[in-house]
């Protein structure tokens, strides 16, 4: 039975409101002021004469109205197989790079605030809220959203680990609301806009990977050193051949300390052009990366950066793949291997945003002889070449590797994430105290690659072999 005016429920009012405005999840607000008895909202009922045809709702056959409580009443069913859905795309914080697997969802609840630094994040509990509706974008960086509450102002989270922006958007009912302002589905460029991660970059001399941040939009203001309130830290190795923004600190003072680098949600450690070690890095280094790593951190690296996993304290992550290293020649482009779910998904993304590219290969500035065949069981080997020369011989070896740690374990004991391109993918552009004015060149190939990486590098841990899942909705 279906009602659409008041009268009739007038006995059943006082119970659908009180079901109307509770709330379930600690101290999350319900967003429409249902917990303030004083904000003179109605919980988000609205039942006959609302201003719509809508708020109405169905009442089973025993007479006892269903449960709903702050937007949910405000889900309208539609006839004919219709519904009332939402749609559009999620780019990066440019507004011109669409992104894969960013979750994207209406909640009942406000958000709760993210945690800053290292944290052990599982698939599905970074959206809170109380999800109403759930959904991920695809390579396109497209998505729809389902069964979305019906009104003016309505809640639209847009997330990837750390990364949220939260927007309100009007909806009507029974149809396709398409997002086309791509300024309302971009992450935030800034802090100002919404939540991102925090940041550590080391420099480095012969890859200036850090160009590539400017590149995908994020400001400028949010540059900066250690204790300064911006999202993104600089630190200098020791005669890494590198220069920077001014007042970067030591990167042994990043390197050395695991508290300073659980700080961070995620680290970037570019190419010194040698392996550095111990001038810049050494046991006490490898020891609290490796800490680092166990407890949720991310590591993105290239070339001779490799050394993190070659003088691993950890025995599971040296057995991972034999590493000769000493950055002799790989054949260039790499190839992509589209077997498995997110390899086709990086394929996929890189022919749709740029059309010069050959569909599985990826050229960068110079590609790497440095790693052997890797232990399967324990990464992820998503695109290879055959070798030119040294240690690791002239068979067809990994190029781009991702690691989840703890390494070995099952991905649910998995908090943390080692991603390795065996490449340079930037030796044009200048860093130097003027950053990052000096980042002119048009993004590349191989920064597009690191762009997936950098962006896929804040989700959460889950099987790369598998289609990723949207966060459940209750």
């Amino acid at each position: 039975m279906r009602f659409t005016s008041l009268a009739p429920l007038a006995s059943l009012l006082a119970l659908s409101v009180a079901a109307c405005s509770a709330s379930k999840e600690g101290d999350e607000v319900a967003l429409d002021g249902a917990t303030d008895p004083d904000s003179g909202e109605d919980g988000g009922i609205v039942i006959g004469d609302a201003g719509d045809d809508g708020g109405t709702f169905d009442v089973p056959a025993d007479g006892t109205p269903g449960p709903c409580e702050g937007l949910r009443c405000q889900v309208k069913a539609c006839g004919g197989g219709a519904d009332t859905t939402v749609s559009g795309t999620v780019y990066a914080p440019n507004g011109t790079l669409p992104l894969y697997n960013v979750i994207v969802y209406v909640p009942n609840l406000t958000p709760l605030p993210l945690t800053k630094g290292v944290t052990c994040d599982k698939c599905g509990a970074l959206a809170s809220g109380d999800p109403i509706t759930t959904a991920l974008t695809d390579s396109k960086g497209n998505f729809t959203l389902k069964g979305v509450p019906v009104g003016s102002n309505i809640p639209l989270v847009i997330q990837l680990g750390k990364w949220r922006r939260q927007v309100k958007i009007n909806v009507s009912e029974c149809v396709d609301n398409k997002l086309t302002d791509k300024n309302l589905t971009r992450l935030p460029k800034n802090q100002k806009e919404g939540d991102m991660p925090r940041i550590a970059v080391t420099v480095g001399g012969c890859d200036k990977l850090s160009c590539m941040l400017p590149k995908v939009g994020i400001d400028a203001s949010e540059f900066g050193v250690d204790g300064s309130a911006a999202a993104v830290h600089f630190y200098l190795p020791a005669a890494g051949y590198a220069t920077g923004p001014a007042g970067m600190k030591d990167a042994r003072v990043l390197w050395d300390n695991p508290a300073k680098l659980k700080e961070y949600d995620i680290a970037v450690f570019s190419c010194e052009c040698f392996e550095n070690s111990p001038g810049s890095k050494d046991a006490k280094s490898f020891a609290a990366v490796d800490q680092y790593l166990k407890a949720g951190g991310r590591i993105f690296t290239t070339d001779f950066q490799y050394l993190w996993y070659k003088s691993s304290p950890d025995p599971a992550m040296k057995a991972v793949m034999p590493i000769p290293g000493g950055a002799p020649g790989g054949t260039n482009p790499a190839t992509l291997d589209t077997t498995f779910t997110k390899g086709k998904a990086l394929a996929d993304w890189l022919a749709y945003v740029d059309k010069t590219t050959t569909y599985g290969k990826v050229t960068c500035d110079y590609v790497f002889n440095n790693f052997s065949p890797a232990d399967k069981t324990k990464a992820q080997v998503w695109a290879s070449s055959i070798g030119i020369s040294g240690g690791a011989g002239t068979t067809n070896n990994p190029r781009f590797v991702t690691i989840n740690t703890p390494v070995g374990k099952p991905v649910e004991e998995q908090c943390g994430k080692a991603v390795h391109l065996d490449a340079h993918i930037n030796g044009s552009d200048t860093i130097d105290a003027t950053y990052p004015a000096g980042c002119k060149s048009a993004i590349k190939q191989g920064e597009e690659a690191f762009a997936f990486f950098f962006f896929d590098l804040a989700s959460c841990i889950q099987k790369d072999g598998e289609p990723p899942k949207p966060p459940p909705v209750k």
